[in-house]
């Protein structure tokens, strides 16, 4: 795992070694083994190592012996020794044991046609010296991130992280209000986008091509897709279940090669417990046990450590805990996650899965985690409610307005899970009025649309809210609800939010994590599972959960599932609400951008939430005073101006 970052212009004397080489500092908890800048002309490529595989002949930038083709790269290529054995059938020789070099040789010999016969996460850029051209390129499903920026005349600089680019003096720091706006609604701003003006994210699966000032973007791959299916055919459960059962022992197998050892994020889930059981069956041949990670909190809505440590026991883990007995909050946290994550993410988990890679990096450098298993087999309450919503069309649409309007009447005399229902009914019956991908948008969103205007002092055309990726891309029509909600939150959610948070909060621990639910022989395999085997009587997961079922314990199936989330309501003390106050005071980058009213109200909701109360209403306003505190402090910390 590494950290890249460069630049490439017209003129080779606007070129400079010392730029390259901040951006590259600015990476350092990315690959503290060791790094390097080289120039090669027209461009200036710069890394950082962190040492998996071949840990001493391993070293970035790598050119090939004419010098033409020089590469930076940020992943792991798990069936590196595939292509090795064809590259050197065609005559290539190696001079070292590592993916990086597997990765060059492919692309000199192939250029970009070599990505579709890649297994693994990547995000690198090639440079030719002949042509004079630089490549980025990104993985299919966005597990390694990759930042962009054009410059005065022509010219590009790029990084794996967005704190890094902004280190650049050519990047002007000036919020992105548009993107601000998708914040609010989406609770991360989706790929190409990014808070700040001009800089971009290559969305997963599409290579950049730069040449004489010019960018060309193409998709190489297509992001999860599942087929549209009518359901198993009878006889297609057991192949299924074999196929699949093989499928995830081959690829935990290959996510475990590496010359450094290799733990497990373990919450006790389904997802995070089946790669645990099947690591741990792998690495118990080679006579290893598999060590395992997690974190634990005093308030029991929020605390799955007695059932990690029960599934440690089941599969003879040595196991490894964090206790958090006392929720408080911490700004010198909050900066650490703001520094590393480049930009505010209303994701609350970042917390406890910084705190979890620290743990796990103070025992090994990398660990599997269990992310991607809800995309795509259908684990999420919102693939749930799609289908719920979608079915609600069928009522006549007198009969959904008059509903509305008898649970609005309700809502008032309801109190504990009668009030949440009635909020939840309310919510559906309006959803079912607007068309698939809004639904799905709307059911994630932390503010809706139409409260922005109010909200934010903004003008008629920032206010406009931006496409999530899969919008317009997806056609609902073919495919059943749930299977529409799988591919929608696959193409947004999951890079944006999900796997972004991984990789930051990882690195951020100098911590390598690989996903072996999202490789891509599960990957093609999901994609053409029917839907009647990732779902079954209402509950997602099904072939999955009985995937791992033999060899794990059966709490683990009949634990109700939590999330990896923190009691944010309890952390939320006297210490973040003065915090708050002074970011958005008159004067602060960020209170221009809100209406004080409205900003008020907000605050105040925030203050009245209650983590022992449990309801998403308490939950939401607590995130919502959470990412403003995130918003204010990095404009504030960063400088972003307004």
């Amino acid at each position: 795992m590494c950290g890249i970052n460069g630049t490439a212009d017209t003129r080779e004397d606007r070129i400079s070694l010392d730029r390259v080489a901040r951006m590259n500092a600015a990476l350092h908890h990315r690959g503290p083994d060791e790094g390097g800048v080289v120039s090669v002309g027209f461009a200036a490529l710069g890394m950082r190592r962190l040492s998996i595989v071949d840990l001493s002949r391993g070293s970035q930038p790598m050119s090939t012996e004419d010098g033409r083709t020089t590469l930076v790269y940020n992943g792991e290529i798990y069936d590196c020794e595939e292509h090795r054995e064809r590259l050197r059938a065609q005559g290539h020789r190696f001079r070292t044991h590592s993916d990086t070099e597997v990765l060059l040789r492919s692309w000199a010999a192939e250029g970009p046609a070599c990505l579709n016969r890649l297994g693994g996460m990547f995000a690198f850029a090639v440079a030719d010296r002949e042509e004079r051209c630089l490549h980025l390129a990104r993985d299919r499903v966005g597990i390694k991130p990759l930042y962009y920026a054009r410059t005065d005349g022509g010219g590009l600089i790029f990084s794996s992280e967005l704190a890094s680019l902004l280190s650049h003096p050519s990047i002007e720091r000036r919020l992105d209000r548009r993107s601000l706006a998708m914040l609010l609604v989406d609770r991360c701003v989706n790929d190409p986008w990014t808070l700040v003006e001009g800089v971009r994210q290559l969305p997963p699966g599409h290579v950049l091509r730069w040449k004489a000032g010019r960018i060309e973007i193409r998709r190489w791959a297509e992001p999860p897709l599942p087929a549209p299916t009518e359901g198993a055919r009878e006889g297609d459960e057991e192949s299924a279940l074999s196929e699949l059962v093989g499928l995830l022992d081959e690829s935990v197998r290959s996510h475990l090669v590496a010359d450094v050892p290799v733990g497990v994020f373990l919450s006790g889930g389904i997802d995070s417990s089946t790669v645990a059981a099947f690591a741990a069956r792998a690495l118990r041949e080679r006579g290893e046990a598999v060590q395992s990670f997690s974190v634990g909190f005093a308030h029991p809505d929020y605390d799955e450590s007695a059932l990690a440590r029960e599934v440690a026991r089941h599969l003879s883990c040595e196991h490894h805990e964090l206790r958090i007995e006392e929720a408080r909050f911490d700004a010198d946290l909050l900066d650490l996650i703001l520094d590393h994550a480049g930009q505010p993410l209303g994701d609350t988990s970042c917390i406890p899965t910084l705190l979890v890679s620290r743990l796990a990096r103070e025992h090994v450098k990398v660990a599997l985690s269990g992310d991607g298993g809800d995309e795509l087999f259908g684990g999420y309450d919102h693939v749930r409610w799609a289908g719920r919503v979608r079915r609600a069309e069928r009522i006549p649409a007198p009969l959904r307005r008059l509903g509305q309007a008898v649970l609005a009447g309700a809502a008032p005399l309801a109190r504990g899970r009668l009030a949440e229902r009635t909020r939840r009914g309310r919510k559906g019956l309006a959803l079912s009025f607007r068309e698939p991908a809004d639904q799905l948008r709307r059911m994630m969103s932390l503010w809706a649309p139409e409260e922005l205007p109010r909200l934010l002092n903004l003008s008629a055309s920032e206010l406009e809210l931006r496409p999530a990726p899969a919008d317009g891309e997806l056609d609902p029509g073919g495919r059943e609800p749930e299977e529409y909600a799988m591919a929608w939150l696959a193409r947004t959610y999951m890079p944006a939010a999900i796997l972004t948070k991984v990789d930051r909060m990882s690195m951020a621990a100098s911590l390598e994590v690989r996903v072996p639910l999202l490789d891509r022989r599960v990957l093609d395999f999901a994609d053409r599972l029917p839907l009647g085997l990732k779902m079954r009587g209402g509950i997602g997961k099904y072939l999955l959960r009985r995937a791992g079922r033999e060899m794990l314990p059966e709490s683990v199936y009949t634990h109700r599932k939590q999330g990896f989330s923190i009691p944010l309501c309890d952390w939320l003390n006297d210490e973040f609400w003065e915090l708050l106050r002074d970011l958005y005071a008159p004067g602060a980058r960020a209170a221009e951008l809100f209406r004080r009213e409205a900003l008020e109200e907000v605050m105040a909701e925030g203050r009245s939430a209650r983590a022992d109360e449990g309801r998403l209403s308490h939950r939401a306003a607590a995130s919502r005073v959470w990412l403003l505190a995130m918003l204010g402090r990095w404009m504030e910390r960063w400088e972003v101006a307004a």
